[in-house]
């Protein structure tokens, strides 16, 4: 039998970890937890005033579906991240870096452009919060253009992940519209990454608009999930995607998580073990979850798996390997 297969669309990000105090976040306007949006010139004087502060700051490979096509292949399938890619250093770097790991970058063409990033604010405690710059405002247009093609070109899948921050941008909603449609077609199944309590709360209309047109499997965090239906909490919420037919995994942190559907309500509890950083936990355990749903497992199964790949993250300070040791590394 041959592996499952999943698509996945979103942005590749060089993630940039910096570990800070608690007064940090809250002076810098994010809360842990959430992410904040800047423009590029304003995340970088940022990141020079915290390595002045506190040395060079690694960056790795990252990008939130991207983290989820790493765990896919990691637990055995095979995963393609549908992407705008540029052609500068960063770009080669993390291409190389995820066809290493058994993930494949399909592209019609690489423009001339920087590649975004994103810079993790890591506290004491393994939370962390974010500051994004998403990459060349035109990448998402140029991304639709070519979205037919380069969907083609990934071959057949049994699922394709859409990455929430894309809904940011009225284009990246269009790319979210198309794939939703073109896996549709394809009887693969519909997913749905909220990647973001900030951004679901302020792109609710958009949000709604794609759920209402179709997605079988929601994952999120527990405020995420709670912000997608404006519900008091979780498990409200999961209670009504699974009455309109929406499976909704939601991770709790240290509580473990748990996924909702049409065919009722599972739960795994966390284990205890210890954990350096959350940086990309979520990401993993829904590479996780979905292999084993895409392969017919049942939930239950499908918990556990997401459950191991989110621990091998929990333990390192950064989900993937340094690519360098600063952003202005040569």
């Amino acid at each position: 039998m041959a592996p499952a297969r999943l698509l996945a669309l979103g942005d590749a990000l060089a993630d940039i970890v910096v570990p800070v105090r608690p007064g940090d976040c809250e002076r810098l306007g994010v809360a842990p937890g959430t992410a904040v949006f800047l423009e590029l010139d304003v995340l970088e004087e940022v990141l020079a005033e915290l390595e002045r502060a506190g040395g060079p700051a690694p960056v790795s490979a990252g990008g939130s579906v991207a983290n989820t096509c790493v765990a896919f292949a990691e637990s055995g399938g095979r995963a393609a991240l549908v992407t705008a890619s540029m052609d500068d250093r960063l770009a080669l770097e993390i291409r190389s870096d995820l066809t290493g790991r058994g993930v494949d970058v399909p592209s019609r063409s690489t423009r001339r452009g920087r590649t975004g990033r994103c810079l993790t604010l890591l506290l004491p405690d393994g939370e962390r919060a974010f500051l994004i710059w998403q990459g060349e405002p035109w990448r998402l247009r140029t991304l639709h253009e070519e979205l037919a093609a380069s969907l083609a070109e990934a071959g057949p899948c049994e699922g394709l992940l859409v990455e929430g921050y894309l809904l940011a941008s009225e284009d990246g909603m269009a790319v979210a519209r198309s794939a939703m449609r073109h896996a549709a077609a394809q009887g693969a199944v519909r997913a749905l990454a909220l990647s973001d309590r900030s951004l679901v709360a302020g792109q609710r209309q958009r949000f709604a608009e794609l759920l209402a047109s179709g997605v079988d499997a929601v994952f999120g965090n527990e405020a995420e999930v709670a912000a997608v239906t404006g519900a008091d909490d979780a498990r409200e919420a999961a209670a009504a995607l699974a009455r309109g037919g929406t499976l909704c995994v939601v991770t709790l942190g240290g509580r473990g998580a748990f996924a909702h559907g049409p065919g009722g309500r599972h739960v795994i509890a966390a284990r205890r073990g210890p954990v350096r950083s959350a940086i990309g936990a979520g990401d993993a355990f829904a590479g996780g979850f979905l292999f084993g749903m895409l392969s017919g497992r049942p939930h239950p199964e499908c918990l556990a798996l997401g459950d191991a790949r989110a621990r091998t993250v929990l333990g390192v300070p950064q989900a993937r390997t340094p690519l360098r040791q600063s952003i202005r590394s040569p």
